[in-house]
């Protein structure tokens, strides 16, 4: 080879270093592009006048097998970060085949047509009411439904310094189970729950309702490590409240969900 020949050589591989980065980053910008375009087509289209309603029965019952439910009134203060058309529902349940089990708390949380100020995330909201997370993780509960389906849940376990009247304190714990149910799916992701929307507007032409349930329990133990009740039959590790919440879900999941609406 000439030494004309290698220096076109080097000067053409000299062009190609210089020229692949700002390749990549042109690619790069282009994809950025087309998703982004691809994605606001999805909020273009028209919506339907009424949104197709969640999977989850509007109302929980107040009693079914061994659990007797009492309804909880909801604070001012929690309604007025909400849409208007939200609808809010929380119960606790108390089981009356064993007094000693601690008592079962079911939030539900219907979005109305606003749904980025009908529901939050809620590691945000519990963040905010000074809970410290001690454990996150993503469960599936096998076989809840009749049809032999799964139900996906999100477990937060936190702990919360609580002060009293004397000015001394103590920390309080607790386990909950949080999913979201729309009209087609059951989902424990935030993220999973809105690329369900995108994917049934696009393909199905339409919006649909959300019902954020939350289902939590205190885990008693730990009064008794802080020397504030006895230990006995009415202390409960995290393990086991852990237990109790997921046979409390299998027992009223099958009567307040319809599976028929879910693809």
């Amino acid at each position: 080879m000439s030494s004309e020949e290698k220096n076109n050589t080097k000067q053409a591989n000299h062009d190609d270093a210089q020229d692949g980065p700002e390749l990549i980053a042109k690619r790069i910008y282009i994809l950025a592009l087309t998703l982004a375009v691809g994605f606001s087509v999805i909020w273009i289209l028209p919506k339907s006048e009424s949104m197709k309603v969640s999977c989850l029965s509007r109302h929980l019952p107040v009693q079914f097998d061994t659990m007797i439910g009492k309804r909880i009134d909801i604070t001012g203060k929690e309604l007025q970060i909400l849409a208007k058309d939200t609808e809010f529902e929380r119960t606790q349940f108390t089981n009356t085949a064993n007094p000693y089990h601690p008592p079962v708390e079911v939030s539900v949380v219907f979005s109305g047509k606003d749904l980025n100020n009908s529901i939050h995330r809620p590691e945000r909201c519990l963040r905010s009411q000074g809970w410290n997370f001690v454990k996150e993780r993503t469960v599936v509960l096998a076989n809840v439904f009749p049809d032999g389906s799964d139900l996906p849940v999100r477990e937060i376990v936190c702990k919360k310094p609580v002060t009293r009247d004397d000015g001394s304190s103590f920390e309080a714990m607790r386990v909950q189970y949080y999913t979201f149910f729309g009209h087609t799916g059951i989902t424990e992701s935030h993220y999973g729950r809105t690329f369900q929307d995108m994917k049934d507007r696009l393909f199905k032409g339409f919006d649909q309702q959300w019902a954020y349930a939350t289902f939590s329990v205190p885990v008693t133990q730990v009064y008794v490590d802080q020397g504030l009740m006895r230990d006995g039959p009415g202390a409960f590790t995290l393990e086991q409240s852990e237990e109790i919440l997921e046979k409390f879900i299998r027992k009223l999941g099958p009567l307040v969900v319809d599976r028929t609406a879910i693809d």
